[in-house]
């Protein structure tokens, strides 16, 4: 069990070195395309990862149904958000890490899952969070 628990914390941290690292190249173009499509993809695999925990919720069928609707959406915007500028895309992808975490925090929080998981996706979150914010100022001066 501490493989495991030390397993999914390297991966979550290590996850924000392919975030992280092209804002230190965002006037190329290519390194804002490999952020936000990187960006798109995690947040597709955090909401799946939703979705498929909202099978296991104890909770009532009408949270499951909530947490079903709000991923499946979630990732519907993400992907249409694509299609926008640039600055609009890192804000909407932010908000939307924003939303997932707090889903997860809403209706997984009393959920037996392993002991840290919550928090380490609380600061991952917050961590993508930030670089998005971050992404959209270096645009806005770029």
């Amino acid at each position: 069990m501490i493989y495991r628990y030390k397993l999914f914390q390297i991966l979550g941290y290590l996850g924000l070195l392919p975030m992280a690292a092209p804002l230190f190249f965002f006037d190329d173009p290519f390194a804002v395309r490999f952020f936000l499509t990187y960006s798109l993809a995690i947040l597709c695999f955090v909401s799946g990862a939703l979705w498929s925990k909202s099978f296991q919720l104890a909770g009532s069928e009408q949270n499951q149904n909530k947490i079903l609707i709000i991923s499946n959406v979630s990732v519907l915007i993400a992907f249409l958000s694509v299609l926008c500028l640039d600055q609009i895309v890192l804000i909407v992808l932010a908000s939307l890490f924003g939303v997932v975490l707090f889903v997860e925090k809403r209706f997984l929080e009393a959920e037996d899952l392993t002991d840290g998981y919550l928090e380490m996706r609380a600061s991952v979150s917050t961590i993508v969070i930030i670089l998005h914010i971050l992404g959209f100022v270096i645009l806005r001066v770029v």
